[in-house]
């Protein structure tokens, strides 16, 4: 069966209060229910009820799940979704890759538009909390704080992007130079909730870099990054 990966060119944002941060590495002392609890970014599979069934962390560790779980956002059947995943291991007991899943963070996955095709121009300032490229080299991730409040206007609403703004070839070695966009979308700036993002970089070449630019409330911030 043939799975469809799950971009976004633009992505309206929907921000609620979840848990408050994550961790990825897993308790490994005592043998109590805690020392099992672990969160990933993973590359869930949804099953035809559109529901998240099994899942492939960034370590390259297949996880099967106990049972499948509905996402609380809208997902598509017989797909790839990227999720922040929170869950125990050994549900079965036996087998760490067994695993219960216990909640899931919607990852907003953005592929780099060119200019003429990116209908987001805006770069409204974020706060960037950080950003690092996964173990197995798939994704850079980001985790941005976005300013957010509670409106009546349902027209108010976030909405982020990445332009390609340049692809530039020195030595040898390609960058591919990328512009987080924001549109603040009038939402009111109460307080601070994060977004996770995360970017494809699979199908570039090995050794190639991406130059990620984002606008922040302290100014412009690059990062860069090799595949």
């Amino acid at each position: 069966m043939s799975l469809t990966k799950l971009f976004h060119n633009v992505a309206w944002v929907g921000l609620v209060l979840f848990f408050p941060s994550c961790s990825n590495n897993a308790y490994e002392e005592g043998d109590s229910s805690l020392s099992y609890l672990r969160a990933d970014f993973v590359e869930a599979t949804t099953d035809n009820q559109a529901r998240l069934a099994s899942a492939t962390t960034d370590d390259d560790v297949r996880l099967t799940f106990t049972q499948p779980m509905q996402a609380s956002w809208k997902t598509v059947g017989d797909s790839l979704c990227r999720v922040l995943l929170y869950y125990k291991m050994y549900a079965n007991g036996i087998d760490s890759n067994v695993v219960e899943p216990l909640a899931a963070k919607m990852v907003y996955t953005l592929k780099p538009t060119e200019p003429s095709k990116q209908t987001l121009t805006t770069t409204d300032p974020v706060s960037l909390v950080s950003a690092w490229k996964s173990k197995n080299g798939g994704y850079v991730n980001i985790c941005v704080g976005l300013k957010t409040g509670k409106t009546s206007d349902e027209t108010q609403r976030q909405s982020i992007g990445l332009r390609l703004d340049s692809t530039v070839v020195r030595n040898g070695v390609t960058t591919y130079c990328m512009k987080f966009l924001h549109s603040q979308g009038g939402v009111p700036e109460y307080y601070t909730s994060d977004a996770y993002v995360s970017i494809p970089i699979k199908e570039m070449t090995t050794g190639s870099k991406v130059r990620l630019s984002l606008n922040t409330y302290n100014g412009w911030i690059v990062r860069e990054f090799t595949r």
